[in-house]
């Protein structure tokens, strides 16, 4: 850890603190495998170490201001990230609750029509989602989750580099997903309060 610590200067802390995308890249370089070590040891996932992480680097970006030396990204991340770790299973219980639930109410009839319902208004959102998003986040997450293109053809087509397109994937995902969390959590009540 102090090897890492040592690779970063004051000057590197002060761009930084004033949204700096390389300075957030070379942060990310050194810290993104340990701390997805740490979390993966956790979760056991691959994916979802992934998403952890991701959410960790980009809650230290938001709060950026918060680091007052060069030693102090990585203790930030890691209880960043053991926090979003353990939010992250505690909203699982919750969806797999919400999903036996469902599925012990739901009617076989029903089905085919609901179903054709819930993909129209989820890709609705979805869209509207995404229009809110900046325009190379937006054309990221369109190639990387709709077209399924991988980061370094993304990287390729766009001309950004790799952690780039990482970034605004990440970004992106983040904001997505509050807002479908929103969602979710809207029908979950909804569903409590009338069926």
């Amino acid at each position: 850890m102090t090897t890492k610590s040592i690779a970063l200067t004051h000057e590197d802390l002060a761009r930084f603190e004033a949204g700096d995308q390389r300075t957030f890249s070379k942060i990310f370089d050194l810290y993104y495998e340990l701390v997805f070590q740490k979390v993966f040891r956790f979760c056991q996932c691959k994916e979802e170490a992934e998403e952890i992480t991701q959410e960790a680097f980009i809650q230290l970006f938001i709060h950026r201001d918060k680091i007052k030396d060069c030693e102090g990204f990585f203790p930030y991340l890691y209880i960043t990230a053991k926090r979003l770790a353990i939010s992250f299973y505690r909203k699982k219980i919750v969806r797999q609750e919400y999903q036996a639930q469902l599925k012990k109410n739901w009617q076989e009839q029903d089905q085919p029509i609901d179903a054709a319902l819930d993909g129209k208004y989820l890709k609705g959102i979805l869209s509207e989602v995404l229009e809110e998003l900046p325009p190379q986040q937006q054309m990221v997450y369109r190639m990387n989750k709709l077209e399924g293109y991988s980061y370094q053809d993304i990287a390729e087509k766009a001309g950004l580099s790799k952690n780039t397109v990482r970034n605004h994937l990440s970004l992106a995902s983040k904001v997505i997903r509050l807002k479908l969390e929103k969602i979710l959590f809207s029908v979950i009540l909804i569903c409590s309060i009338f069926f």
